[in-house]
């Protein structure tokens, strides 16, 4: 900003000039600024429930991190917006050697014979007095803006709470189908050993090519069980990946059996939009951000019209080889002493690019409030098809659980027709199988289902079970 002096002062007394006001207002920053947190992870236990690992991921996955230092930067920007406001100063000062000057504006000279110095220093500041809103507008906008942060906060905690959901669900499946396949290969054993026995017996019902069934039954079980071996395993690591900790750190996770979560059963499909509507973090984020773009149109709309502020300007010149010119009318940077204030007004008549930034800031509003409307509809879509989801892996359960007691009652029943010689080995490998196969739908039945609901909370915003946790 340009500005004139007036009411100057001269002096000839040497004076030192410390810049107090520069350095305090760096100081008054430096104090402001919050302290980086540590993200030391604390100790864990060696076995992590599930609301345990929801809530250290919620502080300490990536993501949050990453949301989280999003907000702070935010936050920066709204300190640089609010500094505005105050008055800001700036300093220049120098020291060189000179020779000495001499005699007056009509007649002088230089003697190069005799040294010295020059010290000069100058302190000019500003404070705005009216801006007519920009000052305003533009720390309103900063203010959304951390509110924009601070929901991408949440989006992330809910992000990284159904991964650790959907982790733990998958660690239960990957446990119980172990647990079935061993079941499995127990009948599957009983079955072996009375082969064995015809085999030995010379029994003229054996028949060598029911031992290589068992061959072909056995390398289909070891696949089933490595397959189960490792999803526990990648589970577990990205469960250690999604809390922030590496994936080989020695924690465990509690994942018992699996079983359906305390869902309602009477939840409304309408309520659940309202609330999602309400509450997603996600639609919270562009709302706050149409806010703040608001805002920043008001601040374009106030750049039309003028700045007033407050100038000031302080000026030492001090030199030991240069003589003092007394008349106010000469120009003496080498022993000066003036300071001056004034009321000064500034306007940017740069009228085709403030229009230009203005649509610019409008079409961004009208964007922002087109993908509002347009994210609103894609939740209204998506709690419908999540919703729709997790009845129908409901209902599976109930089936599934049916198909089990009959699988189990099948297989039951053949081994111990076949050890008494009325059935053959075919019979028994059959119900095996089917066996097999509904006790692995039943609980990926089950495992669809809590994903499905857990997708659903993430969608809502809300937890639907009634703080239970299913595990």
């Amino acid at each position: 900003m340009k500005a004139s002096f007036g009411t100057s002062l001269r002096t000839g007394f040497p004076v030192v000039l410390i810049p107090v006001l520069f350095w305090g207002s760096s100081l008054a920053r430096d104090l402001d600024r919050p302290e980086p947190p540590a993200h030391l992870p604390p100790s864990l236990p060696p076995v992590l429930t599930l609301p345990d690992a929801i809530e250290y991921a919620r502080e300490h996955s990536g993501i949050v991190a990453a949301a989280r230092a999003g907000t702070e930067a935010l936050e920066a920007k709204l300190r640089q917006a609010e500094w505005t406001a105050w008055p800001h100063a700036s300093v220049r000062a120098l020291l060189a050697p000179m020779a000495r000057q001499y005699g007056n504006p009509v007649s002088g000279g230089t003697d190069l014979g005799e040294w010295g110095v020059f010290a000069y220093t100058e302190v000019t500041g500003t404070w705005p007095l009216v801006t007519f809103g920009k000052i305003s507008n533009l720390k309103e906008a900063a203010r959304r803006g951390v509110d924009v942060g601070r929901a991408r906060e949440e989006i992330a905690r809910a992000e990284a709470a159904f991964r650790v959901k959907r982790g733990f669900h998958a660690l239960a499946l990957a446990r119980e189908m172990a647990e079935v396949i061993r079941e499995g290969r127990d009948y599957l054993d009983k079955a072996r050993r009375h082969l064995d026995d015809l085999e030995a017996a010379d029994d003229p019902s054996f028949d060598p090519v029911d031992r290589m069934k068992m061959r072909v039954y056995d390398a289909s079980v070891l696949g089933r069980e490595l397959q189960a071996t490792r999803g526990a395993e990648v589970a577990r690591a990205a469960l250690r990946v999604t809390l922030g900790l590496d994936p080989t750190d020695p924690v465990d996770f509690e994942a018992g059996a699996p079983r359906p979560v305390a869902a309602p059963e009477d939840l409304s499909l309408e309520d659940l939009v309202r609330r999602a509507l309400e509450a997603r973090p996600d639609l919270l984020a562009l709302r706050r951000g149409v806010r703040a773009r608001e805002a920043e149109v008001a601040a374009r709309r106030a750049a039309f019209f003028p700045n007033l502020f407050v100038a000031g300007q302080f000026k030492y010149g001090y030199s030991n080889v240069a003589d003092p010119q007394p008349s106010p009318f000469a120009n003496d940077p080498f022993n000066t002493y003036t300071a001056g204030g004034a009321v000064g007004v500034e306007m940017d008549l740069e009228i085709g690019k403030k229009l230009g930034e203005l649509r610019e800031a409008e079409a961004e509003v009208e964007r922002l409030r087109a993908e509002t409307r347009e994210a609103e509809n894609g939740v209204r879509l998506e709690v419908e098809k999540l919703y729709r989801e997790m009845r129908d892996a409901r209902r599976m359960v109930a089936a599934q659980e049916d198909a089990v007691a009959a699988a189990r009652g099948w297989v039951i029943a053949k081994t111990d027709l076949y050890d008494n010689d009325l059935c053959d080995l075919n019979d028994v490998l059959a119900g095996l199988v089917q066996f097999f196969q509904a006790r692995m739908d039943a609980l990926q039945a089950v495992h669809d289902f809590n994903v499905a609901v857990a997708a659903l909370e993430r969608a809502v915003g809300g937890d639907l079970s009634g703080g239970g946790d299913g595990e």
